[in-house]
């Protein structure tokens, strides 16, 4: 990814990765009606470094393409681990095939890093200034996406849905 931002080309990613995919339903203590997303600070802090800005879009529906069976916590820390998705999922007549589903993506307002100014600054400085920025971004992304989500699940059908956001 640093190589390809070098170059100037842009990436899309879905930054909750592995961990997402047994986050929420069927999870014990969770409910059909919560909505999970991890949002990690890696890709900010990437963004920040190549002073990109990064934009919100949140995909309602995703979540009922595929249901997904409960394995025991032990294949989601090996899946973490080997970072390979070990999960039984399943469709329509139980095969591999997505549940007929419409999707509606929404894109939000992009988050602009803020500045960096490094030339007169100690290393000590910096890692903090740093720190400071992608922490800034962080919130402002985790907001964007939750306005998002509240903003637009009515049109969807979801306005009895909740979105939880998990911070890593």
């Amino acid at each position: 990814m640093d190589q390809a931002l070098s170059e100037g080309s842009r990436i899309g990613l879905v930054p909750g990765g592995i961990p997402e995919i047994f986050e929420g339903y069927p999870k014990p203590l969770t409910h059909p009606d919560d909505e999970i997303a991890i949002v990690p600070k890696g890709f900010l802090r990437m963004a920040l470094r190549h002073q990109i800005p990064v934009v919100p879009v949140y995909a309602f529906g995703i979540t009922k393409l595929f249901k997904r069976l409960q394995l025991p916590d032990i294949v989601e820390r090996w899946s973490t681990m080997l970072r390979i998705s070990i999960c039984l999922f399943f469709g329509v007549a139980g095969l591999p095939i997505p549940f007929r589903q419409k999707l509606f993506y929404i894109m939000g307002d992009p988050i602009v890093p803020p500045s960096t100014d490094t030339a007169n600054a100690s290393t000590v400085n910096t890692a903090e200034q740093e720190t400071q920025a992608v922490n800034q971004m962080h919130q402002a992304f985790c907001e964007e996406l939750m306005r998002l989500f509240e903003n637009h699940k009515e049109l969807y059908g979801w306005g009895h849905k909740s979105l939880h956001l998990i911070s890593r």
